[in-house]
């Protein structure tokens, strides 16, 4: 993680934030800045980025840092782009917004909460009114905006965005930063100004005519070199506005700023890290910048909405074909089709009610089925009705009412003054039809339901008419025995596994552990290279919750070993199989590269394409010369190894990304190398020794674990990994382990 150090800064700066950090009022703290816009073209993206996002992590962990007692709340969006700083991942409560449309009620939630610190990662638009009023509530907000403007012109822009003048004066702090291109240092040298700059400079900025004056000195120049390329700028040079909107207890806008942006560039001109046209021309240069990023998003805009055109036409004419060829399939569909185009029971005696209907013109009708009583026996159970109220369903009757002897196998007539198949309390329906018409439905010789049919505008139906409701009620009682027993089945089915679920689940749990356990112990090495002049040792403690520590020892040829150690996240079997199949990578590019640093990217790439994108994997991989005795090694997110030499525990440097997560763009993986002395020890480990708890719930710490080194640093390689272990298991006590325990040794002795 950075800290503030890691920006190049002036001491005036320094005086500035320490006095944000130090005051700690209740009000709004802002970082504003432009980052990297998508529009803009590759070449010109880097010239209007600012580093807001790096700057403001670091901001919020020197605040939270020096105020130790404060807890916070941070309401951000992407998941993805959160990375809390270790140590302060505890006193931050992270609330994720999963999509921008209800970030202001996050907020307004968080505000409700009283944390002493809201943290909020975006300030515009949609966010201002929330955020005001939270700040008017009385807290501690950090945030940030995405803005070229700095100073007092950053008020004025948030009352465009609908903020009133009582919510302004909660904006306590503005810090503004912007790139501009560094001097190139292999070049630079001192020289005097173009005449008639000076001038031109107090004239443009004349509250800097004191200050400029009082340089009256060389400033500098660089002429161009191979290492910039002939253009005498190389990297880039962060600069910074100060501005105190308010001071406590007073309600008006301050005039300027407290650390202006100009007088800044002017002090790091005078020292060589600035040229003085780019101070001089700093706002041209800016607004070019914007004129070009409008005009590359503009470009973007209409190339989008004309695909987006061609995409709608396209689209359209789609539509069209598909909605002829819709109007052919629905002509074409036949009543076998219906029939057999559903399982669900209640769905298709619906369908058949319909169907039934419109092939013998009838308006109404009613079809029971005959189904097992939970009392025991059989019911006559109204299944589905078309054209009569819904609230006929499921009620249930004798079952005499379907197998009544005197039911003929085929369609009959009804009389019009009986029932015609409605239940009793319907029977001052009778009136309302002219024509009933009764239709057993029977299925491999058993009757299984009873269809009747109600005609309110005909007298009778025709010959025609019952013969195709006898072809079809063939059919259907086929399709409706079929479904029933398909319902029947799922019904028994779920009963089954609701019975099983939680024996099955609990024998699948302690089965899933046992085999990842096997999984990690199987690829873990049992005896190591005999490597002339070094020797190994390594132990390793598996969690019950089993994870995916591996470590190894290769030999890649004569002359060169490598030694590798890994922790991959999650748990359990899926945490085993992406160890193993990390290892396996790992094994098969190592053969192919003496470069960790080639492996390791290889390796990306490949659980990229294979892996799943919710694990990853830390992983510390070197390769030892045995030839020049020198360790080449990549760190992709694990833990520093800790160099033993003469009572000197050196952590090891480099840094770099896990894999699995990024693609090689913004994947970042550096490759370093050390020298080995005779009685070097080496100690890799994975962060479960270090992340270890006391009954207390204290961690171990890498603290403890130094010191513990400190005091067995003389024993042998498989001594010193007991001894730790041994410290560990005392300090464990009764508290349970969650995670893997593993530790490598290497000793180099000549």
């Amino acid at each position: 993680m950075f800290n503030l150090k890691d920006f190049f800064h002036l001491p005036v700066l320094d005086t500035a934030l320490n006095q944000i950090i130090e005051e700690a009022l209740p009000g709004i703290i802002l970082v504003t800045g432009v980052d990297t816009h998508a529009a803009a073209p590759m070449e010109d993206n880097h010239l209007l980025t600012s580093g807001r996002s790096v700057f403001f992590d670091t901001f919020m962990q020197a605040y939270l840092g020096r105020h130790k007692e404060y807890t916070a709340i941070l309401v951000a969006q992407d998941k993805a782009l959160t990375r809390l700083p270790r140590g302060l991942d505890k006193r931050i409560n992270v609330h994720y917004c999963l999509s921008s449309n209800v970030y202001n009620r996050y907020i307004a939630s968080a505000t409700q909460s009283r944390p002493d610190v809201l943290i909020i990662d975006r300030l515009d638009q949609e966010t201002a009114g929330s955020t005001f009023e939270a700040a008017q509530a009385g807290l501690r907000i950090l945030t940030q905006m995405d803005t070229i403007m700095s100073g007092v012109v950053i008020p004025h822009q948030l009352m465009t965005m609908g903020t009133g003048n009582q919510q302004i004066d909660t904006l306590s702090w503005v810090i503004s930063l912007q790139h501009l291109p560094g001097l190139c240092p292999k070049c630079k040298r001192p020289a005097l100004p173009v005449p008639g700059w000076i001038e031109v400079l107090c004239q443009r900025y004349p509250q800097l005519a004191e200050q400029v004056y009082a340089i009256n000195g060389t400033f500098y120049q660089a002429p161009g070199c191979v290492n910039c390329h002939q253009a005498g700028r190389s990297g880039h040079v962060t600069i910074f506005d100060v501005y105190q909107a308010h001071i406590h207890g007073q309600s008006k806008l301050l005039p300027a700023s407290l650390l202006p942006r100009e007088s800044y560039m002017l002090q790091l001109a005078a020292q060589g890290y600035l040229a003085l046209e780019d101070v001089l021309y700093s706002e041209a240069d800016q607004m070019e910048r914007l004129y070009r990023l409008f005009s590359a998003s503009q470009h973007s805009l209409t190339e989008k909405t004309s695909s987006l055109n061609r995409k709608l036409a396209e689209l359209e004419a789609a539509n069209q074909v598909l909605l002829k060829r819709t109007e052919v399939l629905i002509s074409l569909q036949d009543t076998l089709q219906m029939l057999t185009s559903s399982s669900n029971l209640a769905d298709l005696a619906a369908r058949v009610c319909r169907r039934a209907r419109e092939m013998c013109g009838a308006e109404r009708a009613i079809l029971y089925y005959l189904r097992s009583a939970e009392e025991g026996g059989v019911k006559a159970e109204v299944l589905a009705v078309s054209g009569w109220n819904p609230d006929l369903l499921h009620q249930q009757f004798d079952a005499s009412l379907i197998l009544s002897p005197n039911i003929r196998s085929g369609p009959s007539s009804l009389n019009v003054t009986s029932t015609a198949g409605l239940p009793p309390t319907y029977k001052d329906e009778i009136s309302q039809y002219h024509a009933a018409l009764q239709v057993p439905l029977v299925a491999q010789e058993q009757r299984i339901g009873l269809m009747f049919i109600h005609a309110t505008q005909k007298r009778a139906f025709t010959p025609g008419e019952t013969s195709l409701l006898q072809t079809f009620a063939n059919q259907a009682a086929l399709a409706i025995q079929r479904a029933g027993l398909i319902e029947e089945l799922q019904g028994k089915i779920t009963q089954l596994e609701a019975a099983q679920a939680e024996l099955v689940g609990k024998e699948r749990l302690e089965r899933e552990l046992e085999l990842a356990r096997q999984v990690q112990q199987n690829v873990l090495p049992r005896v190591f290279p005999d490597l002339p002049g070094f020797t190994f040792a390594a132990q390793n403690e598996p969690a019950r919750q089993v994870g995916g520590d591996f470590y190894d020892v290769i030999t890649l040829d004569a002359d060169h070993f490598g030694l590798i150690i890994a922790d991959v996240s999650d748990k359990g079997m899926p945490a085993a199989l992406y160890m193993a199949l990390t290892r396996s990578l790992i094994l098969a590019e190592a053969r192919r590269s003496t470069s960790p640093l080639e492996v390791l990217k290889n390796v990306n790439r490949l659980l990229l394409e294979l892996g799943q994108s919710h694990q990853f994997v830390s992983v510390f991989y070197g390769v030892v010369n045995r030839r020049t005795r020198q360790l080449v090694y990549a760190r992709a997110g694990h833990d520093r190894p800790l160099l033993l030499r003469q009572k000197e525990i050196i952590p090891l440097g480099g840094g770099g990304m896990v894999l699995g997560i990024f693609a090689e763009s913004p994947f970042h993986l550096t490759e370093e190398i050390i020298s080995l002395q005779a009685g070097d020890r080496l100690v890799l480990y994975t962060d479960g020794l270090t992340d270890t708890t006391s009954p207390e719930g204290q961690f171990y710490s890498l603290e403890r674990l130094v010191l513990r080194l400190h005091t067995c640093c003389d024993l042998l390689p498989a001594d010193l990994c007991a001894a730790i272990f041994s410290d560990l298991k005392d300090y464990q006590s009764s508290s349970e382990q969650f995670d893997d325990m593993t530790m490598l040794v290497m000793e180099y002795h000549a």
